[in-house]
């Protein structure tokens, strides 16, 4: 979650991943995927910088690029490798008997 500050003073937090697109005119205006609009007092430079960090954080990743533990992004699969089967490998459903 990133933590920004509404017009009317109001701390709020909000997943990143919610953002659609960000207008910077004058007033930074974030419109949510869920179509509602958000005027928050930070600058679209620190807002970027709010979600660098927060995906940096998810990622494990220090800002020189230095894994902080011992995976580096997405955690790897564990057992076997998965390989791709072939259509003809799927099991049939009974409608295509």
């Amino acid at each position: 979650m990133v933590k920004l500050t509404r017009l009317n003073q109001h701390i709020i937090a909000i997943n990143p991943d919610h953002i659609s697109w960000v207008e910077a005119t004058p007033d930074t205006t974030l419109f949510l995927i869920n179509g509602e609009k958000l005027m928050v007092r930070e600058s679209l430079d620190e807002l970027i910088d709010a979600v660098v960090h927060y995906r940096q954080t998810v990622r494990m990743v220090e800002p020189e690029g230095e894994p902080l533990g011992p995976v580096e992004g997405d955690p790897p699969r564990v057992g076997k490798s998965i390989v791709p089967r072939k259509a003809s490998e799927f099991p049939r459903r009974r409608d295509e008997r």
